[in-house]
Order: C-alpha cells, then structure tokens, then sequence
C-alpha cells in the first residue's frame, strides 16, 4: 500500500536521510526503530513532503506520488499523528474533533462515532483540551486523524512521556487500527510496545534502514536501541 524507494531529504544543504526505503501493507504494523537524531522522524516528514526531498519516491497504491505536500498526502489517504500531540489547547474537545471535518467539508456526525470508539473524549467533550492528561491528548490527536479515516498511518513517538496506563491504551488502539484493514508506521523507541504490535521492525542508522527483521531480538535492541 505504500511504497518509499531510495528517499533522501533534510534541511536545506544538510542531507538527514539518505537511501530511505521501506514497505508496508494493509494489516501491517511497521515498527521504525533506531537511535535518536538517526532520521526516524524527518523520514516520516519527507513522505508527506514536510522537509526538503533531494530524490527517491512514494507510491500509494501502486501509483507514483507526485511531490508530497500535507494536502496531497491527506487526499492519498495518509494520516500524520506527530510527536507533538497536536490539539488546540484553547479549543474544546468536540471543537478539536469538528476541526478536519469542518475544514474538509465532511459531515460532522462522524463526531459520534469517534466518541464511542474514545469514550472518555466524549466524558469531557466541553473541556478545553489544554486541560486534558498528555494521554488524553494522545487520544484526542489520534481521534482527530482516524475522523479522516486514512488508509495509511504515520504515527512518531506516540507514547513518548506516557504513564503505562496510557501507554496500554495507545498500544491497543494502534493494534485495532491495523486490524481494521490499516497500513501502519510507527516511530517509538518504546521496546515493549514494538515487540506488542510491530509485524516487522524496521532497523535505522545514518538515515538508513539497514535491514528489517520480523521480531526485535536483544541483538538488535542493544544495537539499534541501545537497550
């Protein structure tokens, strides 16, 4: 489902990521590990053409993507979860949930789907989101995504600075999102969690993925992970 071959990019004259190539399918939950300042998160970035791309490609579906943009990926159907956590914290929760619909002119029913799948986002539906737990606004950065129902997922360090409670529940929604037919690449340094929903793991290095192996032994851990 989606496809990167030979990506380079960076930022301005300094090159990041260099030979970045990777695949992953519906069902698939792609786990990309590796050191920090290794390039995880700026790969991520080049797909949806958020940085500067010297070269490669990035096919959806078979077909060649033109040069990426946020909007363009949106409309192939690629959904960014960054490491941010990106709500509006002055805006309430349905008001963060009304927002992609809103902006994409979709109807804003879907709204009630999203609170049964995130139960406590509709307990605290009138809360500004500035108030919400880290975890909470996770959920809520999550549930904004999934409003836009994309087939591929993009998702960086989601459980960075969690409490494990929270960290669960991430790892339960991710594994439910490539169970619903899904294609998923997940940043996340977090090695229970990999070994919990990862399909394959993909291993980087100096803006590489140096191999991909179907399960993340100690060896690697140790490696790639310093762990």
């Amino acid at each position: 489902m989606l496809d990167v071959s030979r990506l380079q990019a960076g930022y301005g004259r300094a090159r990041v990521v260099h030979d970045f190539s990777l695949s992953v399918g519906p069902g698939e939950v792609l786990g990309l590990v590796g050191r920090n300042g290794v390039g995880k998160t700026t790969s991520l970035k080049a797909i949806l053409g958020l940085v500067d791309v010297f070269g490669g490609t990035v096919s959806v579906r078979g077909h060649v993507a033109g040069p990426m943009s946020p909007v363009s990926a949106c409309r192939l159907g690629i959904g960014y979860v960054s490491q941010q956590r990106e709500v509006c914290p002055e805006l309430t929760v349905e008001q963060n949930l009304m927002l992609p619909l809103v902006a994409n002119r979709l109807s804003t029913a879907a709204v009630d789907g999203a609170y049964q799948r995130f139960p406590r986002l509709a307990e605290r539906r009138r809360q500004v989101a500035g108030s919400l737990s880290g975890g909470e606004r996770k959920l809520l950065a999550f549930a904004r995504i999934m409003l836009l129902t994309p087939s591929i997922y993009l998702i960086d360090e989601p459980t960075e600075g969690l409490m494990p409670k929270a960290v669960d529940e991430i790892g339960h929604l991710i594994a439910t999102i490539a169970r619903d037919g899904a294609a998923v690449v997940v940043v996340e340094q977090n090695l229970a969690l990999v070994r919990a929903v990862a399909t394959r793991v993909a291993l980087m290095n100096n803006g590489r993925i140096e191999a991909t192996v179907d399960s993340l032994g100690a060896e690697e851990a140790e490696r790639y992970l310093g762990v």
